[in-house]
């Protein structure tokens, strides 16, 4: 009886290992779809938080000072300005860019 077996199962053997080849494939691609999803919801996780921080600390020091509208509105763009720049830089990280150093190169 020789190593390799029957030849029924060397054949079954090759057609199990093609089933799994062909469903791995797949599998890959869905990955890279999921990656890209996952940082999709990241960077609007991102930007909505930082506006809502935003908007709650301005809300706060405008009852602190009696300036309604004044720290929620310098506030809440102080807010989209930060979501902004850690979406931009999640998307540096995703795509393999240095996330450290900015087009200046002083790594603001």
């Amino acid at each position: 009886m020789g190593d390799d077996g029957p030849p029924d199962l060397n054949q079954l053997g090759a057609r199990i290992e093609a089933a799994r080849r062909s469903r791995q494939e797949p599998e890959a691609r869905r990955n890279r779809g999921l990656a890209g999803a996952e940082l999709a919801w990241r960077m609007v996780i991102d930007l909505t938080v930082g506006i809502g921080i935003g908007f709650g600390m301005g809300w706060g020091l405008d009852g602190l000072f009696g300036t309604e509208p004044v720290f929620i509105i310098l506030m809440t763009m102080a807010g989209l300005a930060a979501g902004v720049k850690v979406m931009l830089r999640s998307a540096r990280e995703h795509f393999g860019q240095d996330a450290g150093a900015d087009s200046n190169g002083d790594g603001r």
